[in-house]
């Protein structure tokens, strides 16, 4: 009978692969999502499928204004990362910090958009979707400084993000006590290319476009990546984490090998 210890060290190396990839699950879902041209929707109308294309602003929709950098946009995600330190212990004492930046306030917001991709147009309404994408603008502020003008007016009306601008005068110096902040968007803008990932459903569209609308399904992404690399990225976490998923099964693995007299 083989050991048991080897399936703990497999069974460990598959927790840790799951615990760290962003969306395992929804990355697999993915990967078996089909990929339609907007012309198909003439004739069909998918529970689920994803369609890549050009966003056209709606008559009917328009765009929001970002609140760091200013830009026009018809899908926003906005975050306030405050930079948080915390100590390292080992047999009970401590060895350092680890520092990383934590969010202390975001939102969301989006409006409809007609998506292009050569074939035809149809209207997506974003409002329900879960937004995959990269940041388009970050600007870091250290502690005690004063932010750009933009910023500055987001905190003074925001109850809930402090003044960071926080200083302590000691005669000839003033020193800054805050805490660094990053200030970050994701932004889908006209004219972008995007990728639209949701089920379809019959619905009054603008003048030449698909008179259908896509605004809901499982999975409901809007992301600005292509479908495998935007499935991969779900299906992997960080390269620490997948560097000790892999040694793991790789010591599972080899172990139940020599077990069998493979090697």
């Amino acid at each position: 009978m083989p050991p048991l210890w080897p399936a703990v060290f497999l069974l460990a190396g598959a927790i840790v692969w799951l615990l760290a990839a962003p969306a395992p699950l929804t990355g697999l879902r993915l990967l078996r999502t089909p990929e339609f041209a907007v012309s198909d929707l003439l004739a069909d109308r998918p529970d689920r499928a994803c369609f890549t294309g050009t966003v056209v602003e709606a008559e009917d929709g328009g765009t929001v204004e970002a609140p760091f950098s200013g830009r026009r946009a018809v899908a926003l995600a906005y975050q306030v990362l405050e930079e948080e330190s915390s100590g390292l212990w080992w047999l009970g004492f401590p060895f350092g910090t680890m520092t990383s930046f934590e969010p202390i306030d975001g939102g969301a917001v989006a409006e409809p958009f007609l998506l292009d991709d050569g074939t035809g147009q149809v209207r997506v309404d974003p409002g329900g979707a879960t937004f995959r994408l990269d940041p388009d603008t970050m600007i870091g502020v250290k502690g005690g400084d004063t932010p750009p003008e933009r910023i500055r007016r987001y905190i003074d009306s925001n109850d809930d993000v402090n003044d960071e601008d926080v200083s302590v005068n000691l005669g000839i110096v003033n020193w800054g006590v805050g805490t660094d902040r990053r200030y970050v968007e994701r932004r889908v803008e006209p004219g972008d290319e995007v990728l639209v990932c949701g089920g379809a459903r019959d619905a009054r569209g603008a003048i030449g476009a698909v008179p259908a609308v896509i605004d809901g399904g499982s999975p409901f992404l809007l992301a600005d990546t292509d479908r495998r690399t935007l499935a991969r990225r779900l299906l992997v976490g960080s390269p620490a984490a997948v560097l000790l998923s892999l040694a793991l099964i790789a010591g599972g693995g080899l172990a139940y090998a020599g077990f069998l007299g493979l090697l």
